[in-house]
């Protein structure tokens, strides 16, 4: 009896549907009585009316040519999502929602995922994953355009969420975020945490609480240029000497704060709103940064044989499958950069452990190929450092990440496509460097210029050794740094900064920058050090032997190599084909591209026989090459005036003085 009673309705329902009679069946659902009568029926037919019914009915043209029907059959769905089997239903749900082709039909399937898991509960937090995993799938495959993850500028990301593939990536995210709020409840309200031991397993709040941390990364992650925070430098202003008290740093975090509550675009508010909600589940907001350094510090021998996976870890959020670290990154930017942090978070953590957590995240971040994201991991570095209020001991260099975190940023700060992205790396690295106590900031100085190739950061690096050995000087009360005097002095001077690398062949041109600094510091130290205080003035021979004697021969042989080879094409012998010439173009083309990939050798290697080019062209690559080798001799001349002038002046000051007396006669 009841078999036929339920085969009656599953008759009478699709008997209304072809009479278009939507109301009439509202009301067998929705009238009291009459839901009361059909409801029992339902278990029994639910899957019939999915796969007669709503399946082939939701779908794109039925959404353009039949609105109501569309409709109708959405809250069809609805109502098939109370009453059928969860774990097949739940299959369903996950491959349509996975193949989704619009905002429309990924709603409705949402909604019936959100009725099904709301009547699963806390148990099978397996499933629960792998539904929710399905939702994050359909996102990640969501097309955006090429843009996006290629890189641009602060005026683009203005119009960002004007362009049609964002705003429906966005309406996604609202969506999700209409959906979940339910459940989230229900979470918050049942599955309470307990109030020993934090309980890390596979379990309903946890496999939440990492879906939402899901969603803020890719392809999320990769709008958040559309909520930057002014530089604490403008374009062209010198950053000073002294680290700044955290609320001076941290003055465009606060501006930023401020305005969190106006005029916010869609992108900040479903960032603020999934920080929140994961923040909620977690309690601790800084509870993820002790496990980042686990993860990255102790990462498990996997071994199929002896029964080792991956998933038999018996905490959730050490899992990379579960927890990506680049979301957990994004969280923490959201989080500290955003200004997110709850008012009830934890005050005992110090500043100290933020910093050296948060740099696995960073390191993370800088080496993702997406700019986007190279920002993020910048301006969260930024705001770490900001807090700081103590300057960090050596002993933090200890941890293998600041090498990891030192060789990333490098490579972003000398080739990254983008020049905002280029500075901002370059004022980071100025504050990571400025954030340590003295001695750190020398073995940092010294490894960097050691070991990297840029020739742009190594002169930039040499000038602010001398910035930072200046600040000492100028407290005269105060005896200098070990540091910076005597022997790692020496080190530093002849080892790493006054370096001409292959002696008087040294190409100048591709050294040029780390030349030009390596002579400003030999202008500075004459005059600034007249009493000898770092020893400079002990060194200075091996100085004029390793650097000035032979540069000063090799700017000489440059110059007028270059002006022979002017006159040669002035006079009309083509020569693209040249060494010198084929070179130079090689140094042109990196330039542009910021490829950072110049050949070592005297021209072709393996990029290929470049163009001919012009004449003219050729004339204006080496006038370039000549004004650029002339202002070298300019800086040369300079410093060595500036050596020869301030020894005189000290022989004479060491010099007896002879004094008159008066003798009296016998």
């Amino acid at each position: 009896m009841e078999t036929s009673a339920a085969a009656n309705l599953l008759r009478l329902i699709k008997q209304l549907l072809l009479e278009r009679a939507f109301d009439g069946i509202t009301m067998l659902f929705h009238s009291a009585a009459e839901a009361a009568k059909n409801a029992p029926h339902l278990p029994a037919i639910a899957m019939d009316l999915y796969g007669d019914i709503c399946a082939p009915t939701l779908t794109d043209a039925t959404n353009v040519d039949d609105a109501p029907l569309f409709d109708c059959c959405n809250e069809l769905l609805k109502i098939v999502a109370q009453y059928a089997p969860l774990q097949q239903f739940m299959l369903e749900l996950m491959e349509k929602i996975e193949e989704s082709s619009s905002i429309a039909i990924f709603s409705a399937y949402l909604r019936a995922l959100q009725v099904v898991l709301l009547r699963q509960g806390n148990a099978k937090p397996q499933a629960i994953e792998w539904c929710l995993h399905s939702v994050v799938t359909r996102l990640r495959a969501l097309p955006l355009p090429d843009y996006v993850s290629a890189g641009y500028d602060g005026q683009q990301a203005l119009l960002l969420e004007q362009e049609q593939q964002i705003e429906q990536l966005m309406a996604h995210y609202i969506t999700i975020d209409l959906c979940y709020q339910p459940l989230l409840q229900q979470i918050l309200q049942f599955d309470l945490r307990s109030p020993g031991f934090r309980d890390c397993s596979l379990n309903r709040r946890n496999v939440f609480t990492c879906f939402l941390l899901q969603l803020l990364d890719k392809p999320l992650a990769l709008l958040e240029l559309s909520n930057v925070t002014k530089s604490l430098l403008d374009p062209g202003e010198k950053p000073g000497m002294w680290r700044l008290r955290p609320e001076l740093t941290q003055r465009n975090f606060l501006r930023a704060r401020a305005k969190a509550g106006r005029a916010q675009t869609y992108v900040q508010q479903v960032v603020q709103k999934l920080t929140g909600d994961a923040t909620q589940l977690l309690g601790d907001p800084y509870y993820l940064l002790g496990l980042v350094e686990n993860r990255a510090r102790w990462k498990r021998r996997l071994d199929p044989s002896k029964g080792v996976f991956e998933l038999t870890n018996l905490n959730i959020f050490l899992i990379d499958e579960k927890l990506p670290l680049t979301a957990v990154g994004m969280y923490y930017h959201a989080m500290l950069v955003g200004q997110l942090l709850p008012p009830t978070a934890p005050k005992i953590y110090a500043p100290l452990f933020i910093f050296e957590a948060s740099l696995y995240l960073v390191a993370v971040l800088l080496e993702q190929s997406e700019p986007p994201l190279q920002h993020c991991g910048l301006r969260l570095n930024e705001y770490v450092l900001s807090i700081q209020t103590e300057p960090v001991p050596q002993a933090s260099l200890d941890l293998e990440v600041h090498k990891r975190y030192c060789d990333a940023l490098c490579k972003i700060t000398g080739y990254a496509p983008q020049e905002s992205l280029r500075r901002l790396g370059l004022q980071v690295l100025h504050h990571y460097v400025l954030a340590f106590e003295d001695a750190a900031k020398y073995f940092i100085l010294k490894n960097l210029l050691d070991t990297l190739q840029h020739d742009g950061i190594r002169g930039y690096l040499a000038g602010l050794f001398k910035d930072i050995v200046a600040v000492h000087l100028a407290r005269r009360n105060l005896p200098l740094p070990e540091v910076y005097c005597g022997l790692k002095f020496r080190s530093m001077l002849l080892q790493c900064v006054c370096v001409l690398p292959e002696d008087v062949k040294s190409d100048l041109l591709v050294h040029s920058n780390s030349i030009a600094s390596a002579l400003n510091v030999l202008r500075y130290f004459p005059v600034a050090d007249r009493d000898n205080r770092t020893g400079f003035w002990h060194i200075l021979p091996e100085i004029q032997q390793r650097l000035l004697e032979p540069l000063g021969k090799a700017l000489n042989f440059s110059l007028a190599h270059y002006r022979a080879y002017r006159e040669r094409v002035k006079n009309g012998q083509s020569a693209s084909d040249d060494e010198l010439m084929q070179k130079q173009l090689n140094m042109l083309a990196v330039n542009i591209s910021n490829s950072g990939m110049a050949d070592d050798g005297g021209g072709g290697g393996d990029s290929g026989h470049l163009p001919d080019i012009g004449r003219e062209e050729k004339l204006e690559v080496l006038a370039t090459s000549i004004t650029g080798l002339e202002s070298l001799r300019v800086i040369y001349f300079l410093a060595s005036d500036c050596i020869e002038q301030n020894s005189n002046q000290r022989k004479l000051e060491s010099e007896p003085v002879a004094m008159d007396l008066d003798v009296e006669q016998p």
